[in-house]
């Protein structure tokens, strides 16, 4: 388990890194596609729940160390998401190996048009209403579409990480 603890925690380091230097400079319609939120959902789909968690943490603290954002809200949603995948990823729901091809990127897409709402609801909880500037469909939508076609490839990349971890669990 450490060693897959090991791994995740330097592929995090590395998404966040790809986040910050490319994904924040390209834009799709006003909107930045959000890795930091991406990789806590598929590490999920691999049923580690803790380790989902702390991957959603870790991602979305070091993302919000980085960016102008208040502190904590990308590591907030991180954990909500990374928590309730994990739910589906212990029942085998996003199974890469026995689902359908479309279950996987079926439910990285729930999770990409549900976190903007996630991020500015808690924004909100914080008393800072200055994250509601664009369109919050514009931000659901481009998110589901790009966590749709981006989830098979993270997805493998974080069943392939853990398999140790999943191993030692059988």
């Amino acid at each position: 388990m450490n060693q897959t603890r090991a791994l995740i925690a330097l592929t995090t380091l590395a998404v966040v890194g790809v986040q910050v230097a490319v994904f924040t400079q390209w834009r799709f319609a006003g909107v930045v596609v959000m890795l930091v939120w991406l990789w806590p959902v598929v590490v999920g789909l691999t049923g580690l729940t803790s380790l989902a968690v702390v991957t959603g943490f870790l991602s979305g603290l070091l993302f919000d160390a980085q960016c102008a954002t208040p502190f904590g809200l990308n590591a907030l949603v991180g954990m909500a998401l990374g928590y309730f995948v994990s739910r589906l990823g212990k029942e085998g729901v996003g199974d890469l190996d026995s689902a359908a091809l479309w279950v996987t990127p079926i439910i990285a897409a729930v999770a990409g048009a549900s976190a903007p709402v996630l991020f500015v609801a808690s924004g909100v909880l914080a008393l800072d209403f200055s994250l509601w500037r664009g369109s919050l469909l514009d931000s659901m939508a481009v998110n589901a579409v790009a966590f749709f076609f981006l989830a098979r490839p993270l997805a493998r990349l974080a069943f392939a990480l853990s398999s140790p971890a999943l191993r030692a669990r059988r």
